[in-house]
């Protein structure tokens, strides 16, 4: 099967003709640790394409060319739509990244759970579920722990916030953000060669 630069999860069945083994195969990889996946809320294993390829690396499987050179995925979390707009249009600036944006805590752990991004830019003051508890969920989960977060901020953080933030966060911004540097520090974060 020719693999397409993914923006999604793989389902159990996808690896497996990606892999040329029975389906149960992969499930077996799966439940003995050796691939990592996370379950929807429905109970479906899910793949995320860089786990598979860490995976196929790690057992000297031969990798289709276009499932290495996927594009890397972006999350904006941002309420503001004036603000949110700004951030994106840096974004798709860089190249080979897909960037997708929503507007608050809640959306934004749903969408983490269809695909989880490799680079979260989040609002701090968002409607609902705030940033700090979006970062709580998903260091809480093996499956999530590894995203890179941008916390942004307009309004002043107590003590405790911002010591939270430089634990759990990989870099953090007040607004209004100057947007050279925001993308200098999200190309860096998904480790892009961007020329100056």
């Amino acid at each position: 099967m020719p693999v397409t630069k993914a923006a999604r999860a793989f389902t159990t069945f996808e690896v497996a003709k990606i892999c040329g083994v029975f389906h149960t195969t992969v499930i077996n990889w799966v439940n003995k640790g050796k691939l990592k996946a996370h379950c929807t809320p429905g109970g479906h294993r899910r793949i995320q394409p860089g786990d598979l390829v860490e995976f196929m690396q790690r057992f000297e499987m031969p990798i289709p060319p276009d499932l290495m050179s996927r594009d890397k995925r972006v999350l904006v979390v941002e309420d503001d739509a004036v603000v949110q707009q700004l951030l994106l249009r840096a974004l798709k600036r860089l190249p080979g990244v897909a960037v997708t944006a929503c507007g608050n805590g809640v959306e934004a752990l749903m969408a983490i759970g269809r695909e989880a991004p490799d680079l979260l830019v989040l609002d701090i003051r968002i409607p609902g579920v705030n940033g700090l508890d979006v970062c709580r969920v998903l260091h809480s989960s093996e499956q999530t722990a590894h995203i890179k977060i941008i916390a942004i901020t307009g309004g002043d953080l107590t003590s405790r916030d911002s010591a939270f933030l430089s634990e759990h966060a990989q870099a953090f911004m007040r607004k209004p953000i100057g947007l050279a540097d925001f993308r200098a520090k999200a190309a860096a974060l998904l480790e892009l060669e961007v020329s100056k």
